[in-house]
């Protein structure tokens, strides 16, 4: 999905930045030599990837009974122990078949079996009427409808308990209050009788069908035995030529309605054009399907962004290609005319053009816990693979389904939230509109790099982008959980935290977020940046009063988010002492209040490698409490 904040894509001329030489992955740096010299290889020529990980460890399996009989029999999801990485099931071979339908379209990254089987699958579209819009703000476009089919055990969803282990860094550890909160409102307990599942998950987490998913982790031994993707091959489509050019003067390719595209689809509409090429709705007539297809422009420098691209999406199919961990999948690929073509599925309206149409009202607490639990799970996913998306802005985060459904505004942290953007005099909407279903994919993997290869000295779009690639001082996979971090505030206040399109102001903006100074290390000694310091690595002041007066309405992030909010927050101190302060909510509700702004803050710190990890995220006491708000009240 492009939208007008999509920065371009272009590929830097800069030299390459320095990458921080630190593990922040949160993955185990135990592996043995010979994994290790293994991961250093690159396969170049075409790429068979038929073969996958085992999808779950044994530590990681459903837990399907809870018995108190076999409770001792059930294993952790936290164990990370050579003994266990090593004990994973066996896969039964495919039975070779005497012959393989074959079409013009091939997928490289499928093995001739799991194409064949997934070649007779097809899926259909519902058509439904729009819904007419009846508030005065009427910008905001029709939403169609389209749902998946639900399993049949969703209405029984089982999680595991955890134990809360405290963090060895500066930022605040959780006190005793905390912890006795946490046991009070804990949902993850064991449910000893199974008839009464549905009742106490209604009542204690009404959100838990949207954020029911674990994440599997990827052993690391498995990944580093495993052979990097080269260069792939992609099938080139014949065509006959009629004297007319299919390209504009850029090299993007003239997209017209209707019009057959590679001897297979039709293209319906188009979704949006940026730096990259164009991307298209089209039919596809042999699946009997409707998908989408970006077409890279025909100019070498994006035809080989593109295969870096195609690299990074081959090898996330290789190792999710049931699409656990919410990242795009790719279909298939091929070049027409000079274009190289990636067929993907079809999604709706980003979380951006979402909010945009919602008149910037703040999703629900419970939907961004939703959003911020899968989207965790993506870059924890990534990090395994040693991938770094760069790019994690609302833009790139993709709806399922964004039909919705009005429901009355009663949440007063969501009114709050919305007389505060840009110091609103707007009268605040009676009704929102609330999502139907939270189900999101990340998307665009264009600026996606393998962390130990090339790394541009600027990427991120602004204002998601980590101090250290202002500063210039190298960057790794932190930069990711930073964009996280402003993602879920834009997504729960309707307001981007960091507006900013200039560097000094951009770093005078963090050092009041963050409540301290940019650590001495991170500051350049030289350079442009190094200009915006004294000789004691202080930060000068901004000389444009207005520049300053953008930083000066900000605050330390919990203070912000809790004005916000109308809460009085303070993270030097314990869930009690906050609370003498918000008794006017309900307690069970102020902690799961608490423990998110918490959560957040862990993901806005400075220093690199103790700014928190996604695997770390995942375990976060905030995901074992839920809330009760417009996006639960249908449970």
């Amino acid at each position: 999905m492009i939208s007008n904040r999509k920065r371009p894509r272009v590929l830097s001329t800069e030299g390459p930045s320095s990458v921080l030489n630190c593990d922040t992955s949160g993955t185990s740096t135990t592996t043995a030599t010979a994994n290790s010299t293994a991961a250093t290889t690159t396969s170049t020529g075409t790429n068979n990837i038929s073969e996958t990980p085992p999808p779950y460890h044994h530590s990681q399996q459903p837990h399907l009974l809870f018995s108190n009989n076999i409770t001792n029999h059930i294993l952790s999801d936290t164990s990370t122990d050579s003994a266990s990485s090593s004990s994973f099931p066996f896969y039964k071979t495919l039975p070779i078949k005497s012959k393989i339908d074959s079409s013009t379209f091939t997928n490289p990254f499928l093995s001739i079996h799991d194409a064949a089987s997934s070649s007779s699958s097809s899926y259909a579209l519902e058509d439904e009427e729009d819904e007419e819009d009846d508030d005065d703000d009427d910008v905001i476009a029709e939403i169609d409808r389209f749902r998946d089919d639900e399993d049949d055990d969703d209405d029984v969803i089982f999680l595991e308990q955890r134990e809360i282990v405290k963090r060895n860094s500066d930022t605040i550890l959780y006190d005793n209050d905390a912890l006795e909160a946490y046991n009070l409102f804990n949902v993850n307990n064991i449910i000893a009788n199974p008839h009464t599942t549905k009742k106490q998950r209604t009542n204690s987490l009404p959100q838990l069908p949207e954020v029911k998913c674990f994440y599997n982790k990827i052993p690391e031994n498995y990944v580093l035995s495993t052979k990097k993707i080269g260069n792939i091959k992609t099938n080139v489509i014949s065509y006959r030529t009629d004297g007319e050019s299919c390209d504009d003067e850029q090299g993007h390719y003239i997209v017209r309605v209707k019009n057959l595209f590679a001897n297979r689809f039709i293209i319906q509409r188009s979704l949006g054009r940026g730096t990259f090429g164009v991307v298209v709705e089209a039919y596809d007539k042999v699946k009997n399907r409707s998908v989408a297809i970006k077409i890279i422009r025909n100019i070498q420098k994006y035809r080989d962004a593109a295969k870096i691209e195609l690299r990074i999406l081959t090898t996330l199919k290789k190792f999710d290609g049931e699409n656990l961990n919410h990242c795009l999948p790719l279909l298939e690929v091929f070049e027409y005319r000079g274009h190289y073509c990636f067929v993907t599925t079809l999604l709706k309206s980003s979380l951006f053009d979402y909010l945009e149409n919602n008149r910037y009202l703040g999703f629900p607490a419970s939907n961004v816990q939703s959003f911020a639990k899968q989207l965790l799970r993506s870059v924890a996913f990534l990090y395994d693979l040693k991938i770094i998306h760069t790019d994690l802005k609302p833009e790139n985060i993709l709806l399922h389904d964004d039909s919705f459904t009005k429901k009355k505004l009663t949440s007063s942290t969501t009114i709050e939230a919305f007389s505060h953007i840009n110091n609103s005099t707007r009268k605040t909407p009676k009704t929102t509109k609330v999502l139907n279903s939270t189900e999101i994919q990340l998307i665009d993997f264009g600026s996606a790099i393998f962390a130990d290869e090339y790394h541009s000295s600027i990427v991120s779009t602004r204002h998601y982008r980590a101090p250290e690639i202002v500063l210039g001082c190298g960057w790794s996979f932190p930069i990711d959980m930073w964009s996280v971090g402003c993602v879920i505030i834009e997504l729960l206040s309707g307001e981007v935290l960091y507006k900013t399109h200039a560097n000094h102001q951009h770093l005078a903006m963090i050092e009041k977020v963050s409540g301290t100074k940019i650590p001495i290390f991170m500051v350049p000694k030289d350079g442009e940046v190094a200009e915006y310091f004294d000789a004691d690595g202080n930060l000068v002041s901004l000389d444009n009063p207005k520049l300053q007066a953008d930083v000066d309405v900000l605050d330390r992030i919990d203070r912000w988010l809790g004005t916000r909010l109308g809460l009085v927050l303070n993270l030097e101190y314990g869930l009690k002492e906050n609370y003498e302060k918000n008794q006017q909510m309900d307690y069970a509700e102020f902690t799961f209040w608490f423990f998110m702004v918490d959560l957040i803050s862990k993901m806005l710190v400075v220093d690199p490698p103790k700014r928190i990890t996604a695997e770390e995220a995942l375990n976060h006491p905030w995901f074992n409490l839920g809330i009760l708000d417009e996006g639960t009240s249908s449970v």
